[in-house]
């Protein structure tokens, strides 16, 4: 069941109280989603997050009729009815139910995180249709199991050949040497701050080399991070009983401060007028 929260949401163009949620209990069949984040009442990235959306349902033979104007004013008009400030919207698209927007709970990570880095765990698990967000309880489920085991922030996915691929629901980055690794892009989830990420090592001429690294190789790495929706840009302290050091790491802190510039910078420019 989806955790839907606030006090309306949308079923295509209708405004439905959250009371009224036995639709939820009905996505069987064909589902996509996207998530996105609001903070300070804005919907960071949405055209990005549009885009991909569109681009999961063209893959999965889903018809997503409306229009990207048509969504944009259907999200702000949602965060202005339930006056929100930062939280997680969620777009689900059945294929007999149509489309759900919808405010769902959002766990953000805490400051500490930030400041100190997280604990990581490795988990021997691949994504199928990495490119394609569609609801699988069965991987999510698995992952939750090890994610409380270890007591990790983030479960890291390891692959047949013993590379370490992603994060669960996050994008992974390693430094070693001066250089960027992530996984190649047609592996993974094409996370959008992952690609806000890239965009902005081209800018600042960080190399960045998509290539996965081999679990034997991780006590060689100098730092390492993930980035997601719910996390931006987030800094690792432990994958397993390998510590890392990458809060003090001169790329992750440059790149977190950047992103950090690039998130006020597009609030600034998305203010909806009044």
């Amino acid at each position: 069941m989806e955790q839907v929260e606030e006090t309306f949401y949308f079923i295509d163009n209708q405004k439905i109280p959250t009371k009224q949620n036995a639709i939820f209990d009905e996505l069987d069949g064909k589902n996509i989603y996207e998530v996105i984040r609001v903070q300070q009442g804005i919907p960071l990235f949405l055209e990005d997050h549009l885009e991909r959306f569109r681009a999961s349902a063209a893959a999965t033979g889903l018809l997503l009729n409306d229009s990207d104007t048509v969504l944009t004013k259907r999200i702000y008009h949602l965060v202005a009815l339930n006056h929100v400030v930062n939280k997680n919207i969620k777009l689900i698209l059945n294929n007999t139910k149509g489309l759900l927007i919808f405010f769902t709970t959002s766990i953000y990570p805490p400051q500490d995180y930030y400041l100190n880095g997280m604990h990581t765990t490795l988990l021997k698990l691949e994504r199928t249709d990495p490119n394609v967000k569609t609801l699988r309880k069965d991987y999510q489920q698995a992952v939750l199991a090890e994610r409380k085991k270890q007591q990790a922030h983030e479960v890291l996915l390891v692959d047949q050949t013993d590379h370490v691929t992603e994060g669960s629901r996050s994008n992974l980055f390693i430094v070693k040497n001066n250089k960027l690794y992530t996984s190649p892009a047609k592996n993974v989830l094409l996370g959008i701050v992952r690609k806000k990420t890239l965009e902005l090592c081209t800018k600042l001429k960080i190399e960045v080399r998509e290539e996965t690294i081999a679990v034997s190789k991780l006590p060689e790495i100098d730092g390492a991070f993930i980035t997601g929706t719910g996390n931006n840009i987030l800094p690792i302290k432990s994958i397993g009983e390998v510590p890392l050091h990458s809060t003090t790491n001169p790329i992750i802190k440059t790149l977190m401060t950047e992103y950090a510039h690039l998130v006020e910078t597009y609030i600034l420019e998305h203010q909806p007028p009044h």
